[in-house]
């Protein structure tokens, strides 16, 4: 087409190359942080177990708070598959894991971006509003898998709609009998696909018939009922996206507050509803809808701000190329860029990306556990002394703790949150982490009968946990303390242990 062939004109090929490059570099640099994440250790964990013993735990034994409750580990799947790469590839599967994930959600991404647009330099810009919104998603955790399965199904849809129709129910069915045993996020990908569904039977007509949508709405959403739990997992992830506690206490569900992981989702978002009104394109109703949705999610809570720019890369790039055509169309009056003067910003451009990739370099390649702040010192005390027993502890400490302390000692809480916790235990952890002054702290150990507690630096309460007469702080590291009921000291090696300082490294 002669118009496609005007935009391939539009930029000089060394310009053209050295975006591209600065655009791989920023990519690289954002997603190639190797720190590790606190839900790595459990994920690992869980799926060795399931591994190791060939079928999938039903009921809680690693808390003392919810023991014997009913769990619902929704990411069992994905859990395997990661533990399967560590078991054979040891810490480098892992990584490569990630490299695998993140490079198969930027290739479905682009895969995406070049068919819906025909502007090169929309092409680089909506890429890099991919890019820089999504780097707060990816991390060494299983979500990646949702990320994965959602652009499959977007890239599935549009590959599809080019014919004016759906993609194939068999396939489409299969894709969420796998996903729902992923990861919980298959009800947004479920949504998504409905309102495809739903656009395509208002242009059909209300009486197209069952084959036409009908089953198509249909069987995608009983394939997500073949999950070790039936509908039960239908009932935990309604459970959980109600939660109040999470949204009260854990960073990642709360509002959005302008923090500095937050902007680039905020002015993504706001370039979106901008275009939506100025760029000229037509835009689909299932686009506007999804824009829509996708806004008050990311908006509602920080964690959902990565599925907004998945969930509206379609309209996106649709509209970022609307914009750049019109500005072709008033800038071709000029005089055309001409090659050698573009010799100087394509070289700036070429540096820009090399310092990139140098930033992106990490000073080592494996994974970087001093980023988080982890009970690595106060794990390996108790260690060493053989400590045994129920250890309360902070929500982010508790997959560390079960990853190296398990079964000798079982934890209070951990990341696996509502999987298993009933909302009463989360609500007494959260209160010991950050309300447990007024001798509320004391109360909570009590209730549940703790043995032991990890006591975070700068809690509220720590100065009278150290004047209980009940209870010693026996060893302090600079992560926090750690707190043994004075009655169990006399069962402990005597003396105790101090062990050489552990250099942290994973795992």
């Amino acid at each position: 087409m002669p118009h496609d062939q005007h935009q391939e004109g539009s930029l000089p090929a060394p310009l053209l190359f050295s975006l591209w490059l600065l655009a791989g570099a920023i990519m690289f640099k954002s997603f190639n942080q190797l720190h590790s994440d606190y839900d790595l250790f459990w994920h690992l964990m869980m799926g060795e177990e399931i591994l190791r013993k060939g079928a999938i735990q039903r009921f809680d034994s690693y808390s003392f708070t919810a023991f014997g409750q009913a769990l619902f580990n929704h990411e069992w799947l994905s859990e395997v598959i990661l533990a399967g790469w560590n078991r054979v590839f040891g810490e480098g599967g892992v990584i490569f894991f990630r490299w695998i994930m993140s490079g198969l959600i930027v290739g479905l991404g682009l895969n995406l971006i070049f068919f819906l647009s025909k502007t090169p330099l929309a092409r680089i810009v909506v890429f890099l509003c991919f890019v820089l919104v999504l780097r707060a998603g990816i991390s060494f955790r299983v979500h990646l898998f949702s990320m994965v399965f959602l652009l499959i199904l977007l890239n599935a849809i549009y590959f599809s709609l080019k014919e004016e129709g759906l993609p194939r129910t068999a396939g489409v069915s299969l894709l969420f009998l796998i996903w729902a045993n992923c990861h919980g996020a298959f009800v947004l990908g479920l949504l998504v696909w409905l309102i495809y569904v739903g656009e395509h039977l208002i242009k059909r007509g209300l009486l197209s018939g069952i084959k036409g949508v009908i089953l198509p709405g249909l069987l995608p959403a009983l394939a997500t009922l073949v999950n070790p739990y039936g509908a039960g997992l239908w009932g935990y992830i309604i459970r959980e996206l109600s939660n109040p506690i999470s949204s009260a206490y854990i960073t990642e569900w709360r509002h959005f507050s302008f923090a500095p992981r937050e902007l680039a989702f905020f002015l993504v978002c706001g370039m979106c509803w901008a275009l939506l009104f100025m760029s000229g394109r037509k835009k689909r109703l299932a686009e506007t809808v999804l824009l829509v949705i996708a806004t008050l999610m990311g908006f509602t809570s920080v964690r959902h701000t990565p599925l907004f720019v998945i969930l509206c890369l379609p309209l996106m790039t649709t509209l970022v190329d609307g914009a750049m055509l019109r500005l072709y169309a008033f800038s071709k009056q000029g005089k055309p860029l001409s090659g050698p003067l573009m010799v100087i910003p394509a070289g700036l451009f070429c540096g820009l990306a090399a310092l990139f990739v140098f930033m992106g370099i990490p000073h080592t390649w494996r994974i970087d556990v001093e980023e988080d702040s982890l009970p690595i010192q106060l794990v390996h005390f108790m260690e060493t002394n053989g400590m045994k027993g129920n250890l309360f502890l902070p929500l982010h400490w508790g997959g560390y703790a079960l990853f190296h302390l398990y079964p000798e000692v079982r934890v209070s809480i951990d990341g696996r949150w509502g999987m298993v916790y009933p909302h009463e235990v989360m609500a007494d952890a959260m209160a010991f982490a950050y309300e447990g002054e007024n001798g509320q702290w004391k109360t909570l150990l009590n209730k549940y009968r703790a043995d032991f507690a990890l006591v975070e630096t700068g809690n509220r309460a720590s100065s009278e946990m150290a004047a209980d007469p009940e209870w010693a702080i026996v060893v302090s590291y600079p992560e926090g303390s750690l707190l043994v009921k004075k009655k169990w000291l006399g069962a402990l090696p005597h003396p105790l242990k101090i062990p050489d300082r552990k250099e942290p490294s994973w795992p």
